[in-house]
């Protein structure tokens, strides 16, 4: 047994059982996808016949057959996305994971493989086709040794395999022409043999001999073809899509890459689908078919009608190298723009006799291109009118609303430097000639870069651009007509039709609507025309104007005189516009206009373009954020186009680093508060405790000077006895040192005087020695007279007095 089977018996499943009703396509999303899926299930939707049944049969064991659960009549169609994120789709019953794809594929009857787009789906192919040719030989095996059938044998239709490998022209990339003498002739698909891959497609070219090898050895077990695509475009586009988004946005030169007179194959992506939905209604017996259109076309033949019918007209040859320093040109884009093939669709032409979706070159379906390109892209031009007086915020809002939605914001003020710049970018470029970045002396051979009539451009244009130019820089004013003509000339640009614009401050009275909105001699688009399903009420409606210059929006600003005046008052007093005298006149001037039977609002009003009426009337909102509000309410969303989306990615990356550069504010200035509010802390406590040291010391003042007189009585009187006492008990520490402190001080003084203020223990012992003498002296009996001084010269009484006083003194 071989390792295939061992691979797929580990997973032994219903799901694993051959069903000639299954259908594979990988990468679903993609642009090939997508279409070939609607394109299929159409034709699946078909009942089958009833004369054929269903039978299923486990991968490597031909004979072996289960009953399938399933009706007779459905199909299945299953496949691989490349965004994982996606979970389901229309029309697709189940949607595989890559890496769990392989058995599932080789459970499908009709396997269609993709190789144009991921080294993924290149992978996925390879492997596929090792397993595919593993299981064949595997039956072929069988089948031999059963003696049931051969290689060369007929097998059952519901048995049969089919495989469409949907590769690429570039495996034909550096085919030499067929004849040296006549490199112009086409190859066609029985030269597939010769081909010679371009470096980048080495390995598309090996898938496509392993295909082709696979259908010529088990050709009676699988049906098998290659299908070489060239360009594909339509709808989402391909490579080409990033001349389709410049010619949108009006780039000022589209480049040509070379000298841009390679022919590049090409085929609607509508049908290329087609193709495959007819080799699988009918699969032929082919190996390998070229998709391309009979038409041949050139790389200029491609991005010039882009151009000129869609973009600014201009277009700048640049080195083929220098293409990689585009952002959006990578290398796949670059190979196919740079081949060059001259081939010739013969089997899709004369055998399977193809309905193609245009039998037009693609210079001429170029308006129907753009069409389905801006209805895939959800690409809308807003039309915006704003109205209002002097001073209420028109150009703010306008310039708010084209930066918002990638609008043209035009102006009777600016329209003249507007019209200057492009003329001189013209006349420049004519001066210079498309060719000056390739440094090409000598343009005289076959490969020129234009044919003769576009060798040939409109005189009358340029004479005219010329002296249109020479009267702007010559600094002429311009009168009302010129203003209008440059206005209609600015609104009619590819640019402001394709992207939309922004008009500010015009027109003012009815007679400016009149002028500006006219029809002459312009005609208008086909979307613009009236459609025969419309009212009879509206079939006159636009017969003066032209509707393809009509405002979807007309907005009027509204204001008070006395808002206006303030908001005039308040403006530099060196601007001479805004003096007293000229606001006062204009805004008198605009009132009157703005009448109710004579405003310009009419005018558009019954054309069905009801105004929006916006009331100014906040002095701070100088950015105009209000209106803005309401106007972006009408419009709804803006069209995310590629330039606008670098416009909204970069305001939303600055409005990132101004919310982080405020929010690193913010916190810087919070840690300042901290630190200043921590060093105030600090300097507060420092300040405190000195205060609470000053405080300590002045309240121990006062204590100390309240105690002092406590301390001298202390010293004074208790100290001398107390010391004594106490250096006593230190002496002869006594058992009860307090009670023999007590008795010691009773004996040192049994008065109790010891602690009387006057007391004094040198005076209580002599006054003590004294009483005992005074004692005995009256025991005695002995008169002494006191001894007196000779000048004291005193009475008896006064001296019996003195006499009894001085016996009857105490010790004082």
């Amino acid at each position: 047994m071989s390792h295939v089977n061992k691979y797929l018996n580990e997973n032994a499943t219903f799901d694993n059982a051959f069903s000639y009703k299954r259908y594979f396509i990988n990468d679903i999303n993609s642009y090939h996808g997508e279409h070939i899926l609607k394109k299929v299930f159409k034709i699946l939707q078909k009942p089958a016949p009833s004369t054929v049944t269903s039978s299923l049969s486990v991968l490597g064991e031909q004979k072996d057959t289960i009953e399938s659960p399933k009706s007779n009549d459905t199909f299945e169609i299953i496949g691989t996305v490349s965004d994982p994120k996606i979970k389901s789709l229309d029309n697709v019953t189940k949607i595989v994971p890559l890496a769990e794809c392989l058995p599932q594929i080789l459970t499908c009857g009709t396997v269609i493989l993709d190789i144009n787009y991921s080294k993924e789906g290149v992978q996925l192919a390879s492997d596929y086709l090792k397993l595919l040719k593993d299981l064949l030989e595997n039956e072929k095996s069988v089948e031999n040794h059963q003696s049931s059938a051969s290689d060369d044998g007929n097998v059952e239709e519901f048995n049969k395999r089919y495989l469409i490998l949907i590769s690429t022209v570039m495996t034909w990339a550096l085919t030499k022409p067929l004849d040296p003498e006549t490199p112009d002739m086409p190859f066609i698909e029985t030269d597939f043999r010769k081909r010679k891959p371009h470096p980048n497609y080495k390995q598309h070219y090996f898938i496509e001999n392993e295909v082709i090898g696979i259908a010529k050895k088990y050709k009676s077990r699988i049906g098998a073809v290659v299908v070489a695509s060239g360009m594909t475009y339509g709808g989402r586009e391909d490579p080409l899509f990033y001349w389709f988004q410049k010619a949108w946005e009006c780039e000022p030169f589209l480049p040509i890459l070379g000298r841009g007179g390679n022919v590049i194959p090409l085929i609607n992506v509508l049908d290329l689908a087609e193709i495959i939905c007819n080799l699988i209604k009918n699969f032929p017996r082919k190996l390998y078919i070229l998709a391309v259109e009979q038409n041949i076309t050139k790389q200029r033949e491609i991005i010039k009608p882009l151009g000129r019918l869609v973009g600014s007209g201009m277009f700048k040859c640049i080195p083929p190298e220098d293409a990689f320093l585009i952002p959006e040109i990578d290398q796949r884009t670059y190979d196919f723009m740079t081949v060059n093939l001259n081939m010739e669709p013969t089997f899709i032409v004369d055998k399977m006799g193809l309905q193609w979706t245009s039998e037009l070159t693609f210079a001429e379906n170029v308006p129907i291109l753009m069409k389905q390109f801006k209805k895939e892209r959800g690409l809308k031009s807003f039309k915006v009118l704003i109205y209002g007086p002097l001073l209420v915020g028109k150009t703010t809002l306008s310039k708010l609303i084209c930066e918002a939605y990638g609008l043209v914001y035009i102006s009777p003020d600016t329209i003249a430097e507007d019209i200057l710049k492009d003329l001189e970018r013209r006349v420049n470029h004519w001066k210079e000639g498309e060719t000056a970045a390739l440094h090409i002396p000598n343009l005289e051979d076959d490969n020129v870069i234009e044919d003769e009539d576009d060798e040939e451009d409109d005189e009358n244009e340029k004479e005219t651009a010329r002296i249109t130019l020479g009267l702007l820089r010559s600094g002429h004013p311009l009168n009302e007509d010129e203003i209008i003509r440059f206005l209609r000339q600015k609104l009619l640009s590819h640019e402001a039709q394709n992207r939309g614009w922004v008009l500010d401050g015009f027109p003012t009275n009815l007679a400016e609507c009149t002028a500006l909105f006219e029809k002459g001699n312009e005609q208008d688009t086909e979307d613009s025309e009236i459609n025969d399903s419309d009212f009879e009420e509206d079939a006159d409606l636009y017969s003066n104007v032209l509707k393809k210059m009509l405002p979807d929006i007309v907005v009027s600003l509204e204001a008070t005189d006395e808002f206006i005046c303030e908001k005039a008052m308040n403006q530099p007093a060196s601007d001479a516009r805004f003096g007293e005298n000229i606001v006062l006149k204009r805004l008198r001037e605009f009132r009157v206009a703005d009448a109710p039977d004579v405003t310009p609002l009419n005018f558009f009003d019954e054309l069905g373009i009801h105004p929006l009426v916006v009331q100014v009337n906040n002095h701070n909102d100088y950015s105009m954020k209000g209106p803005y509000a309401d106007v972006s309410l009408r419009m709804g969303r803006p069209c995310r186009y590629g330039k606008l989306l670098e416009l909204i990615e970069m305001a939303e990356k600055r409005e990132k680093t101004e919310k982080e550069l405020l929010s690193a504010k913010q916190e810087k200035a919070l840690q300042e508060l901290k630190r200043k509010m921590k060093d105030e802390q600090e300097e507060k406590m420092e300040y405190w405790s000195e205060l609470y040291g000053l405080m300590r010391e002045e309240e121990e003042a006062a204590l100390a000077a309240a105690g002092e007189p406590m301390r001298n009585y202390l010293v004074q009187y208790i100290f001398p006895t107390l010391t004594a006492g106490l250096l006593e008990v230190a002496k002869l520490r006594p058992d009860d040192p307090i009670d023999f402190l007590a008795e010691y001080l009773f004996k040192l003084n049994p008065t109790g005087k010891m602690l009387e203020p006057g007391y004094n223990l040198k005076a209580e012992k002599i006054l003590g020695k004294i009483k005992i003498l005074d004692d005995a002296l009256k025991d005695l009996d002995i008169k002494i007279d006191p001894l007196m001084p000779p000048e004291f010269d005193i009475d008896a009484n006064e001296a019996s007095t003195s006499k009894r006083n001085i016996n009857s003194m105490s010790a004082f």
